[in-house]
Protein backbone atom coordinates (compact mmCIF):
# COMPACT_ATOMS: atom_id res chain seq x y z
CA UNK A 1 0.00 0.00 0.00
CA UNK A 2 2.92 2.26 0.66
CA UNK A 3 2.93 3.01 -3.83
CA UNK A 4 -0.80 4.46 -3.64
CA UNK A 5 0.87 6.90 -0.80
CA UNK A 6 4.09 7.98 -2.47
CA UNK A 7 2.02 8.54 -5.45
CA UNK A 8 -0.35 10.56 -3.63
CA UNK A 9 2.74 12.90 -2.10
CA UNK A 10 3.82 13.44 -5.27
CA UNK A 11 0.77 14.64 -7.06
CA UNK A 12 0.43 17.02 -4.16
CA UNK A 13 3.45 18.59 -4.81
CA UNK A 14 3.24 18.45 -8.51
CA UNK A 15 -0.27 20.03 -7.88
CA UNK A 16 1.08 23.15 -5.48
CA UNK A 17 3.50 24.04 -7.57
CA UNK A 18 1.26 23.56 -11.01
CA UNK A 19 -2.01 25.64 -10.14
CA UNK A 20 -0.26 28.98 -9.35
CA UNK A 21 1.36 29.01 -13.24
CA UNK A 22 -1.95 27.84 -13.99
CA UNK A 23 -3.36 30.31 -12.64
CA UNK A 24 -1.37 33.07 -13.84
CA UNK A 25 -1.58 31.96 -17.64
CA UNK A 26 -5.69 31.40 -17.60
CA UNK A 27 -5.66 35.50 -16.05
CA UNK A 28 -3.25 36.53 -19.20
CA UNK A 29 -5.76 34.45 -21.96
CA UNK A 30 -8.59 35.81 -20.30
CA UNK A 31 -10.02 32.42 -19.38
CA UNK A 32 -11.64 33.50 -15.92
CA UNK A 33 -15.70 32.68 -14.20
CA UNK A 34 -16.82 36.67 -14.55
CA UNK A 35 -19.07 37.82 -11.42
CA UNK A 36 -22.93 38.79 -12.32
CA UNK A 37 -25.80 39.64 -9.87
CA UNK A 38 -27.93 36.62 -11.39
CA UNK A 39 -26.39 33.69 -9.66
CA UNK A 40 -22.53 34.47 -9.10
CA UNK A 41 -21.93 36.42 -6.48
CA UNK A 42 -17.80 36.55 -5.83
CA UNK A 43 -16.69 40.08 -6.39
CA UNK A 44 -13.77 39.80 -9.20
CA UNK A 45 -12.79 37.52 -12.04
CA UNK A 46 -11.70 34.14 -10.91
CA UNK A 47 -9.47 31.93 -12.96
CA UNK A 48 -10.62 28.35 -14.05
CA UNK A 49 -7.41 26.66 -14.50
CA UNK A 50 -8.35 23.45 -12.33
CA UNK A 51 -8.14 21.22 -15.47
CA UNK A 52 -4.70 21.79 -17.07
CA UNK A 53 -3.45 22.03 -13.29
CA UNK A 54 -4.80 18.62 -12.25
CA UNK A 55 -3.89 17.51 -15.74
CA UNK A 56 -0.01 17.98 -15.59
CA UNK A 57 -0.24 16.69 -11.75
CA UNK A 58 -1.74 13.16 -12.54
CA UNK A 59 0.79 13.19 -15.84
CA UNK A 60 3.83 13.75 -14.19
CA UNK A 61 2.92 11.44 -11.50
CA UNK A 62 2.45 8.51 -13.24
CA UNK A 63 5.26 9.39 -15.55
CA UNK A 64 7.59 9.22 -12.59
CA UNK A 65 6.51 5.51 -11.16
CA UNK A 66 6.37 4.42 -15.11
CA UNK A 67 10.30 5.85 -15.09
CA UNK A 68 11.31 4.65 -11.57
CA UNK A 69 9.43 1.31 -10.60
CA UNK A 70 9.38 -1.76 -12.69
CA UNK A 71 6.11 -3.21 -11.95
CA UNK A 72 4.43 -0.42 -12.87
CA UNK A 73 6.39 -0.42 -16.52
CA UNK A 74 5.73 -3.81 -16.91
CA UNK A 75 1.67 -3.15 -16.13
CA UNK A 76 1.45 0.14 -18.31
CA UNK A 77 3.27 -2.27 -21.64
CA UNK A 78 0.44 -4.82 -21.00
CA UNK A 79 -2.34 -2.96 -21.28
CA UNK A 80 -0.15 0.05 -23.03
CA UNK A 81 -3.17 0.96 -25.67
CA UNK A 82 -6.15 1.22 -22.38
CA UNK A 83 -3.35 3.38 -20.61
CA UNK A 84 -3.04 5.64 -24.21
CA UNK A 85 -6.65 5.74 -24.77
CA UNK A 86 -7.46 7.00 -21.37
CA UNK A 87 -4.95 9.86 -21.61
CA UNK A 88 -5.81 10.76 -25.16
CA UNK A 89 -9.54 11.42 -23.50
CA UNK A 90 -8.45 13.51 -20.43
CA UNK A 91 -6.68 15.23 -22.42
CA UNK A 92 -9.61 15.44 -24.90
CA UNK A 93 -12.24 15.78 -21.82
CA UNK A 94 -10.01 19.21 -20.70
CA UNK A 95 -9.56 20.31 -24.03
CA UNK A 96 -13.86 20.36 -24.53
CA UNK A 97 -14.04 21.67 -21.13
CA UNK A 98 -11.56 25.02 -21.88
CA UNK A 99 -13.36 25.84 -24.67
CA UNK A 100 -16.50 25.75 -22.70
CA UNK A 101 -14.93 28.00 -20.08
CA UNK A 102 -13.48 30.24 -22.56
CA UNK A 103 -16.53 29.94 -24.85
CA UNK A 104 -19.99 28.85 -23.52
CA UNK A 105 -20.97 26.34 -25.24
CA UNK A 106 -24.59 25.10 -25.49
CA UNK A 107 -25.29 21.79 -23.20
CA UNK A 108 -25.99 20.11 -26.87
CA UNK A 109 -22.47 20.65 -27.93
CA UNK A 110 -20.92 19.60 -24.97
CA UNK A 111 -22.97 16.59 -24.39
CA UNK A 112 -21.61 15.85 -28.12
CA UNK A 113 -18.33 15.96 -27.39
CA UNK A 114 -18.50 14.30 -24.07
CA UNK A 115 -20.24 11.54 -25.95
CA UNK A 116 -17.63 11.50 -28.84
CA UNK A 117 -14.78 11.13 -26.31
CA UNK A 118 -16.51 7.96 -23.62
CA UNK A 119 -17.28 6.61 -27.02
CA UNK A 120 -13.34 6.58 -28.07
CA UNK A 121 -12.40 5.08 -24.60
CA UNK A 122 -14.56 2.76 -24.94
CA UNK A 123 -13.24 1.51 -28.10
CA UNK A 124 -10.48 0.50 -26.47
CA UNK A 125 -12.20 -1.65 -24.04
CA UNK A 126 -13.17 0.25 -20.94
CA UNK A 127 -16.64 -1.27 -20.18
CA UNK A 128 -18.86 -3.04 -18.13
CA UNK A 129 -19.90 -6.53 -19.20
CA UNK A 130 -21.39 -7.38 -16.15
CA UNK A 131 -23.94 -6.35 -13.58
CA UNK A 132 -23.22 -7.70 -9.92
CA UNK A 133 -26.08 -6.91 -7.09
CA UNK A 134 -26.68 -8.99 -3.71
CA UNK A 135 -24.32 -11.87 -5.10
CA UNK A 136 -26.10 -12.09 -8.61
CA UNK A 137 -24.71 -11.10 -11.22
CA UNK A 138 -25.64 -10.26 -14.67
CA UNK A 139 -24.49 -10.48 -18.10
CA UNK A 140 -25.19 -7.23 -20.19
CA UNK A 141 -24.91 -8.87 -23.56
CA UNK A 142 -25.62 -5.87 -25.98
CA UNK A 143 -26.46 -3.26 -23.42
CA UNK A 144 -22.87 -3.46 -22.58
CA UNK A 145 -21.41 -0.16 -24.55
CA UNK A 146 -25.00 1.40 -23.88
CA UNK A 147 -24.91 0.95 -20.10
CA UNK A 148 -20.97 1.66 -20.22
CA UNK A 149 -22.00 5.20 -22.03
CA UNK A 150 -24.21 5.99 -19.89
CA UNK A 151 -22.48 5.56 -16.64
CA UNK A 152 -19.51 7.72 -17.82
CA UNK A 153 -22.02 10.37 -18.87
CA UNK A 154 -23.24 9.98 -15.81
CA UNK A 155 -20.28 10.42 -13.92
CA UNK A 156 -18.90 13.37 -16.08
CA UNK A 157 -22.13 15.44 -16.00
CA UNK A 158 -22.98 14.51 -11.81
CA UNK A 159 -19.44 15.82 -10.66
CA UNK A 160 -19.74 18.64 -12.98
CA UNK A 161 -23.31 19.40 -11.46
CA UNK A 162 -21.72 19.70 -7.83
CA UNK A 163 -19.12 22.13 -8.99
CA UNK A 164 -21.29 24.79 -7.52
CA UNK A 165 -19.22 26.69 -4.45
CA UNK A 166 -15.43 27.14 -3.55
CA UNK A 167 -13.91 23.99 -2.59
CA UNK A 168 -16.68 21.89 -2.87
CA UNK A 169 -16.03 19.64 -5.88
CA UNK A 170 -12.30 18.97 -4.83
CA UNK A 171 -13.62 17.70 -1.36
CA UNK A 172 -16.06 15.37 -2.68
CA UNK A 173 -13.26 14.19 -5.54
CA UNK A 174 -10.46 14.13 -3.36
CA UNK A 175 -12.12 11.90 -0.56
CA UNK A 176 -13.60 9.50 -3.25
CA UNK A 177 -10.58 8.99 -5.16
CA UNK A 178 -8.69 7.60 -2.20
CA UNK A 179 -11.38 5.68 -1.42
CA UNK A 180 -11.28 4.36 -5.34
CA UNK A 181 -7.28 3.85 -4.08
CA UNK A 182 -8.05 1.15 -1.66
CA UNK A 183 -10.78 -0.27 -3.02
CA UNK A 184 -8.51 -0.88 -6.22
CA UNK A 185 -5.39 -1.93 -4.61
CA UNK A 186 -7.75 -4.45 -1.95
CA UNK A 187 -9.20 -6.09 -5.44
CA UNK A 188 -5.78 -6.28 -6.83
CA UNK A 189 -5.83 -3.11 -9.81
CA UNK A 190 -2.30 -1.64 -8.51
CA UNK A 191 -2.31 0.74 -11.76
CA UNK A 192 -5.91 2.05 -10.91
CA UNK A 193 -5.15 2.36 -7.50
CA UNK A 194 -1.94 4.54 -8.10
CA UNK A 195 -3.83 6.65 -10.30
CA UNK A 196 -6.40 6.93 -8.29
CA UNK A 197 -3.72 8.02 -5.66
CA UNK A 198 -2.37 10.40 -7.95
CA UNK A 199 -5.88 12.28 -8.73
CA UNK A 200 -6.12 12.76 -4.80
CA UNK A 201 -2.96 14.08 -4.04
CA UNK A 202 -3.89 16.61 -7.21
CA UNK A 203 -6.87 17.29 -6.06
CA UNK A 204 -5.75 18.15 -2.21
CA UNK A 205 -3.14 20.06 -3.79
CA UNK A 206 -5.35 22.01 -5.71
CA UNK A 207 -7.93 22.26 -3.12
CA UNK A 208 -5.47 25.00 -1.07
CA UNK A 209 -5.88 27.42 -3.84
CA UNK A 210 -9.63 26.40 -4.34
CA UNK A 211 -10.82 26.20 -0.55
CA UNK A 212 -12.81 29.52 0.70
CA UNK A 213 -12.73 32.15 -0.51
CA UNK A 214 -11.10 30.69 -3.80
CA UNK A 215 -8.60 31.57 -5.48
CA UNK A 216 -8.73 29.48 -8.40
CA UNK A 217 -11.79 27.42 -10.02
CA UNK A 218 -12.06 24.13 -11.27
CA UNK A 219 -13.85 25.18 -14.45
CA UNK A 220 -15.84 22.26 -16.53
CA UNK A 221 -12.38 21.58 -17.70
CA UNK A 222 -11.19 20.63 -13.87
CA UNK A 223 -14.75 19.03 -13.00
CA UNK A 224 -15.44 16.78 -15.87
CA UNK A 225 -12.07 15.63 -16.01
CA UNK A 226 -12.68 14.40 -12.06
CA UNK A 227 -15.78 12.78 -13.63
CA UNK A 228 -14.21 11.03 -16.29
CA UNK A 229 -11.66 9.49 -14.20
CA UNK A 230 -13.82 8.65 -11.50
CA UNK A 231 -15.96 7.50 -13.64
CA UNK A 232 -13.18 5.03 -15.28
CA UNK A 233 -11.56 3.79 -11.88
CA UNK A 234 -14.79 3.17 -10.52
CA UNK A 235 -15.76 0.66 -13.09
CA UNK A 236 -12.24 -0.56 -13.49
CA UNK A 237 -11.63 -1.07 -9.82
CA UNK A 238 -15.42 -2.59 -8.93
CA UNK A 239 -14.65 -5.84 -12.14
CA UNK A 240 -12.40 -8.31 -11.56
CA UNK A 241 -12.36 -11.30 -14.06
CA UNK A 242 -12.80 -13.85 -11.61
CA UNK A 243 -14.58 -12.40 -9.10
CA UNK A 244 -18.12 -9.43 -10.10
CA UNK A 245 -17.85 -7.09 -7.14
CA UNK A 246 -21.21 -5.19 -6.95
CA UNK A 247 -22.82 -2.24 -8.94
CA UNK A 248 -23.65 -1.03 -5.25
CA UNK A 249 -20.32 0.31 -4.87
CA UNK A 250 -19.70 2.66 -7.34
CA UNK A 251 -22.78 4.26 -6.88
CA UNK A 252 -22.31 4.22 -3.23
CA UNK A 253 -18.98 5.77 -3.52
CA UNK A 254 -20.59 8.59 -5.84
CA UNK A 255 -23.59 8.93 -4.20
CA UNK A 256 -23.29 12.51 -3.21
CA UNK A 257 -23.14 13.96 -6.76
CA UNK A 258 -25.00 11.27 -8.11
CA UNK A 259 -28.20 12.31 -5.71
CA UNK A 260 -27.65 15.91 -6.20
CA UNK A 261 -27.57 15.56 -10.13
CA UNK A 262 -30.64 13.04 -9.94
CA UNK A 263 -32.79 15.57 -7.97
CA UNK A 264 -31.57 18.55 -10.27
CA UNK A 265 -32.77 16.29 -13.22
CA UNK A 266 -36.31 15.37 -11.52
CA UNK A 267 -36.54 18.99 -10.26
CA UNK A 268 -36.10 20.67 -14.04
CA UNK A 269 -37.89 17.46 -15.76
CA UNK A 270 -41.23 17.62 -13.54
CA UNK A 271 -41.57 20.93 -13.36
CA UNK A 272 -41.58 21.15 -17.33
CA UNK A 273 -37.99 23.41 -17.62
CA UNK A 274 -35.46 21.96 -19.49
CA UNK A 275 -32.30 19.94 -17.46
CA UNK A 276 -30.00 22.63 -18.46
CA UNK A 277 -31.75 25.64 -16.57
CA UNK A 278 -29.53 27.35 -14.06
CA UNK A 279 -31.33 27.44 -10.83
CA UNK A 280 -30.30 27.37 -7.03
CA UNK A 281 -31.63 23.97 -6.09
CA UNK A 282 -28.81 21.77 -5.54
CA UNK A 283 -26.80 20.61 -2.03
CA UNK A 284 -24.86 23.53 -1.87
CA UNK A 285 -27.63 25.90 -2.45
CA UNK A 286 -29.42 24.45 0.72
CA UNK A 287 -27.19 23.93 2.51
CA UNK A 288 -26.31 27.99 2.83
CA UNK A 289 -29.78 28.89 3.08
CA UNK A 290 -29.53 26.79 6.56
CA UNK A 291 -26.66 29.06 7.13
CA UNK A 292 -23.65 26.77 6.55
CA UNK A 293 -21.36 28.53 4.75
CA UNK A 294 -17.29 29.23 3.18
CA UNK A 295 -15.59 26.30 4.98
CA UNK A 296 -18.05 24.62 7.24
CA UNK A 297 -20.28 24.52 3.94
CA UNK A 298 -17.04 22.38 2.36
CA UNK A 299 -16.89 20.26 5.81
CA UNK A 300 -20.38 19.17 5.69
CA UNK A 301 -20.50 17.99 2.25
CA UNK A 302 -16.86 16.08 3.26
CA UNK A 303 -18.46 14.46 6.00
CA UNK A 304 -21.04 13.13 4.02
CA UNK A 305 -18.93 11.66 1.28
CA UNK A 306 -16.46 10.55 3.77
CA UNK A 307 -19.47 8.31 5.14
CA UNK A 308 -20.56 7.07 1.79
CA UNK A 309 -17.10 6.36 0.71
CA UNK A 310 -16.08 4.66 3.88
CA UNK A 311 -19.41 2.93 3.67
CA UNK A 312 -17.83 1.93 0.12
CA UNK A 313 -14.69 0.95 1.38
CA UNK A 314 -16.05 -1.51 3.64
CA UNK A 315 -18.54 -2.97 1.39
CA UNK A 316 -15.81 -4.33 -0.62
CA UNK A 317 -13.69 -5.27 2.35
CA UNK A 318 -16.51 -7.50 4.01
CA UNK A 319 -18.30 -8.21 0.94
CA UNK A 320 -21.36 -6.73 2.15
CA UNK A 321 -24.13 -5.04 -0.47
CA UNK A 322 -26.15 -4.60 2.41
CA UNK A 323 -23.49 -2.45 4.62
CA UNK A 324 -22.46 -0.35 1.75
CA UNK A 325 -25.98 0.51 0.62
CA UNK A 326 -27.16 0.99 4.20
CA UNK A 327 -24.29 3.64 4.56
CA UNK A 328 -25.60 5.60 1.83
CA UNK A 329 -29.05 5.43 2.42
CA UNK A 330 -28.47 7.04 6.22
CA UNK A 331 -25.94 9.96 4.41
CA UNK A 332 -28.49 10.71 2.05
CA UNK A 333 -31.80 9.81 4.07
CA UNK A 334 -30.45 12.40 6.46
CA UNK A 335 -31.37 14.88 3.81
CA UNK A 336 -34.37 14.04 3.05
CA UNK A 337 -35.81 13.70 6.35
CA UNK A 338 -34.61 16.69 7.99
CA UNK A 339 -35.65 18.65 4.33
CA UNK A 340 -32.41 19.86 4.17
CA UNK A 341 -32.06 18.26 0.09
CA UNK A 342 -34.49 16.19 -1.88
CA UNK A 343 -37.17 16.85 0.14
CA UNK A 344 -39.18 18.98 -2.53
CA UNK A 345 -38.07 16.52 -5.34
CA UNK A 346 -39.43 13.92 -3.82
CA UNK A 347 -42.70 15.49 -2.87
CA UNK A 348 -43.16 16.26 -6.54
CA UNK A 349 -42.36 12.84 -7.80
CA UNK A 350 -44.99 11.67 -4.85
CA UNK A 351 -48.01 14.03 -6.65
CA UNK A 352 -47.11 13.28 -9.76
CA UNK A 353 -47.72 10.07 -9.05
CA UNK A 354 -50.65 10.27 -7.20
CA UNK A 355 -52.34 12.61 -9.56
CA UNK A 356 -51.23 9.64 -12.30
CA UNK A 357 -52.69 6.68 -10.01
CA UNK A 358 -56.11 8.52 -9.62
CA UNK A 359 -56.32 8.88 -13.21
CA UNK A 360 -55.58 5.27 -13.56
CA UNK A 361 -59.26 4.24 -11.82
CA UNK A 362 -61.40 7.37 -12.83
CA UNK A 363 -64.40 6.26 -14.71
CA UNK A 364 -64.61 8.34 -18.18
CA UNK A 365 -67.16 10.66 -18.47
CA UNK A 366 -68.08 10.73 -14.40
CA UNK A 367 -65.05 12.32 -13.69
CA UNK A 368 -64.16 14.28 -16.77
CA UNK A 369 -64.40 17.40 -14.91
CA UNK A 370 -62.93 16.57 -11.74
CA UNK A 371 -59.73 19.29 -10.91
CA UNK A 372 -56.29 17.85 -9.89
CA UNK A 373 -54.08 20.51 -8.32
CA UNK A 374 -50.63 20.54 -7.13
CA UNK A 375 -48.01 23.03 -5.36
CA UNK A 376 -44.27 22.72 -4.53
CA UNK A 377 -42.28 25.44 -3.03
CA UNK A 378 -38.86 24.40 -3.99
CA UNK A 379 -36.81 27.03 -2.25
CA UNK A 380 -37.83 30.33 -0.35
CA UNK A 381 -40.19 31.47 1.76
CA UNK A 382 -42.01 34.20 -0.67
CA UNK A 383 -45.64 34.25 -0.90
CA UNK A 384 -46.39 33.36 -4.31
CA UNK A 385 -49.69 31.39 -3.48
CA UNK A 386 -51.94 34.58 -4.03
CA UNK A 387 -50.28 34.76 -7.32
CA UNK A 388 -51.72 30.93 -7.68
CA UNK A 389 -54.86 31.36 -6.33
CA UNK A 390 -56.07 34.09 -8.87
CA UNK A 391 -54.63 32.23 -11.62
CA UNK A 392 -56.92 28.86 -10.37
CA UNK A 393 -60.13 31.41 -10.83
CA UNK A 394 -59.28 32.50 -13.96
CA UNK A 395 -59.21 28.87 -15.07
CA UNK A 396 -62.58 28.39 -13.53
CA UNK A 397 -63.85 31.14 -14.71
CA UNK A 398 -62.83 30.35 -18.39
CA UNK A 399 -63.37 26.79 -18.29
CA UNK A 400 -59.34 26.11 -18.59
CA UNK A 401 -58.17 22.37 -19.00
CA UNK A 402 -54.56 22.98 -17.39
CA UNK A 403 -52.98 25.93 -16.26
CA UNK A 404 -49.39 26.14 -14.58
CA UNK A 405 -47.12 27.87 -13.17
CA UNK A 406 -43.49 27.89 -12.37
CA UNK A 407 -40.93 30.85 -10.94
CA UNK A 408 -37.30 29.84 -10.54
CA UNK A 409 -35.48 33.07 -9.62
CA UNK A 410 -31.92 32.34 -8.98
CA UNK A 411 -30.69 35.43 -7.52
CA UNK A 412 -33.32 35.41 -4.57
CA UNK A 413 -32.99 31.50 -3.79
CA UNK A 414 -37.03 31.13 -4.72
CA UNK A 415 -38.34 28.64 -6.61
CA UNK A 416 -42.32 27.63 -7.15
CA UNK A 417 -44.09 25.39 -9.02
CA UNK A 418 -47.64 24.60 -9.14
CA UNK A 419 -50.69 23.07 -11.29
CA UNK A 420 -53.85 22.86 -11.58
CA UNK A 421 -55.70 20.64 -14.08
CA UNK A 422 -59.29 18.43 -15.38
CA UNK A 423 -59.04 14.86 -14.96
CA UNK A 424 -59.79 14.94 -19.14
CA UNK A 425 -57.76 16.71 -21.50
CA UNK A 426 -58.70 18.23 -25.17
CA UNK A 427 -58.40 16.11 -27.99
CA UNK A 428 -54.68 16.80 -29.61
CA UNK A 429 -56.58 18.21 -32.76
CA UNK A 430 -58.68 20.83 -30.35
CA UNK A 431 -56.26 21.40 -27.91
CA UNK A 432 -54.43 24.97 -27.61
CA UNK A 433 -51.94 25.95 -25.57
CA UNK A 434 -50.25 29.28 -24.61
CA UNK A 435 -46.85 30.12 -22.78
CA UNK A 436 -46.32 33.62 -21.52
CA UNK A 437 -43.30 34.97 -19.01
CA UNK A 438 -43.91 35.89 -15.74
CA UNK A 439 -41.88 39.20 -15.71
CA UNK A 440 -40.73 41.71 -12.87
CA UNK A 441 -38.62 44.97 -13.35
CA UNK A 442 -36.92 43.81 -16.64
CA UNK A 443 -36.30 40.44 -15.35
CA UNK A 444 -38.00 36.93 -16.40
CA UNK A 445 -39.19 34.93 -13.35
CA UNK A 446 -40.78 32.24 -15.05
CA UNK A 447 -43.82 31.18 -16.69
CA UNK A 448 -47.47 30.37 -17.10
CA UNK A 449 -49.00 27.29 -19.84
CA UNK A 450 -52.28 27.57 -20.00
CA UNK A 451 -54.41 24.52 -21.83
CA UNK A 452 -58.04 24.87 -22.96
CA UNK A 453 -60.40 23.68 -25.73
CA UNK A 454 -60.63 25.43 -28.91
CA UNK A 455 -64.03 26.95 -29.10
CA UNK A 456 -63.91 29.67 -32.00
CA UNK A 457 -63.11 33.13 -31.61
CA UNK A 458 -63.77 32.61 -27.93
CA UNK A 459 -60.37 30.89 -27.83
CA UNK A 460 -58.58 34.17 -28.95
CA UNK A 461 -60.58 35.84 -26.54
CA UNK A 462 -59.46 33.88 -23.48
CA UNK A 463 -55.91 34.65 -24.68
CA UNK A 464 -56.44 38.45 -24.18
CA UNK A 465 -57.89 38.08 -21.02
CA UNK A 466 -55.10 35.64 -19.55
CA UNK A 467 -52.12 38.54 -20.95
CA UNK A 468 -54.44 41.20 -18.98
CA UNK A 469 -54.97 38.97 -16.05
CA UNK A 470 -50.87 38.92 -16.13
CA UNK A 471 -50.61 42.42 -16.50
CA UNK A 472 -52.90 43.10 -13.39
CA UNK A 473 -51.33 40.99 -11.43
CA UNK A 474 -47.51 43.03 -12.22
CA UNK A 475 -48.17 45.20 -8.76
CA UNK A 476 -48.75 42.23 -6.55
CA UNK A 477 -45.60 39.95 -8.11
CA UNK A 478 -43.32 43.55 -8.01
CA UNK A 479 -44.29 43.61 -4.41
CA UNK A 480 -43.46 40.09 -3.40
CA UNK A 481 -39.68 40.58 -5.00
CA UNK A 482 -39.58 44.40 -4.60
CA UNK A 483 -35.82 43.47 -1.96
CA UNK A 484 -34.56 42.50 -5.54
CA UNK A 485 -33.29 45.93 -6.26
CA UNK A 486 -31.82 45.93 -2.45
CA UNK A 487 -30.34 42.72 -3.15
CA UNK A 488 -28.60 43.33 -6.33
CA UNK A 489 -26.90 46.35 -4.94
CA UNK A 490 -25.24 44.52 -1.62
CA UNK A 491 -24.31 42.30 -3.86
CA UNK A 492 -22.29 44.42 -5.91
CA UNK A 493 -20.69 46.13 -3.13
CA UNK A 494 -19.79 42.85 -2.13
CA UNK A 495 -21.03 42.50 1.76
CA UNK A 496 -22.68 39.20 0.53
CA UNK A 497 -19.38 37.75 -0.88
CA UNK A 498 -19.70 34.11 -0.92
CA UNK A 499 -18.30 31.01 -2.15
CA UNK A 500 -21.00 30.45 -5.19
CA UNK A 501 -20.06 30.48 -8.23
CA UNK A 502 -20.80 29.68 -11.62
CA UNK A 503 -23.21 26.58 -11.85
CA UNK A 504 -21.26 24.41 -14.53
CA UNK A 505 -25.02 24.43 -16.25
CA UNK A 506 -25.57 26.20 -19.82
CA UNK A 507 -28.85 28.65 -19.24
CA UNK A 508 -31.79 28.33 -21.94
CA UNK A 509 -33.04 31.16 -23.68
CA UNK A 510 -36.27 32.21 -21.49
CA UNK A 511 -39.40 32.18 -22.90
CA UNK A 512 -40.03 35.60 -24.14
CA UNK A 513 -42.70 35.21 -26.74
CA UNK A 514 -45.65 34.04 -26.75
CA UNK A 515 -46.15 30.44 -28.28
CA UNK A 516 -50.03 29.61 -29.41
CA UNK A 517 -50.89 26.44 -31.34
CA UNK A 518 -51.92 22.97 -31.41
CA UNK A 519 -49.39 20.85 -29.17
CA UNK A 520 -49.20 17.45 -31.15
CA UNK A 521 -46.63 16.32 -28.69
CA UNK A 522 -47.89 18.42 -25.53
CA UNK A 523 -49.53 15.22 -23.57
CA UNK A 524 -46.40 14.36 -21.44
CA UNK A 525 -46.49 17.69 -20.41
CA UNK A 526 -50.17 17.54 -19.02
CA UNK A 527 -50.22 14.22 -17.44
Amino acid sequence: MIYPLVALAIAFLFAIVATPVARRFALRIGMVDHPDTYRKLHREPIALCGGTAILFSLFATVAVFLVTTQEYGSIFRESMYAAISLGVGAVAIVILGMLDDRFSLRGRQKLAGQVLICLSIIAFGFTIPSLGIFGWTFELGLLTIPITLGWLLLSINSVNLIDGADGLCSSVGWISFLALSAIGWFTGHHMESMIAAAMAGSLLGFLIFNLPPAKVFLGDAGSMLVGLILGVLAMRSWLKQSDSISIAIPVVLMSIPLFDSSMAIIRRKLTGRSVFTVDRGHLHHNLIRYGIKNRWLVGVITLLSFVTASGAVLGVVYKSDILSIGTMVFALGSLVVTRIFGFAEFELVFKRGMNFSRSLIARRGISDDRVRQQTVRLQGSRQWETVWNTLTEFAEKHQLAKISLDLNMPWLHEGFHASWHKNRMPEFSERWFVKLPVVSEGKVLGRIEAFGHHQNASTYLVMTALSEMLEELQPGIQSITQDFKELSTTAKQGSLRSQLKSDSETAVDSPLSIEVGYMQAADSSVG
